[in-house]
């Protein structure tokens, strides 16, 4: 369960990343530009509320993934 997790953060996390990027772009139309601001408000949606569950962060204009103890069967 916590790797399936945290590889989903980890997508999520990439993902809102690449859209800031695409944001960013000079070459982006409005219309790409529109789409992609709706994306990154639910990106971050999701994010916010990995964060108030204490298992991701936001630092430096970044999102990060807090340590996650994975706890092996024996």
């Amino acid at each position: 369960m916590e790797r399936k997790l945290k590889t989903a953060l980890l997508n999520t996390i990439n993902e809102y990343n690449s859209i800031v990027k695409q944001i960013d772009d000079p070459n982006t139309t409005p219309s790409r530009g529109l789409q992609l601001v709706a994306a990154k408000e639910a990106l971050n949606q999701v994010l916010e509320y990995f964060a108030t569950a204490e298992y991701v962060e936001h630092v430096n204009g970044q999102w990060r993934i807090k340590v996650i103890v994975v706890m092996e069967r024996s």
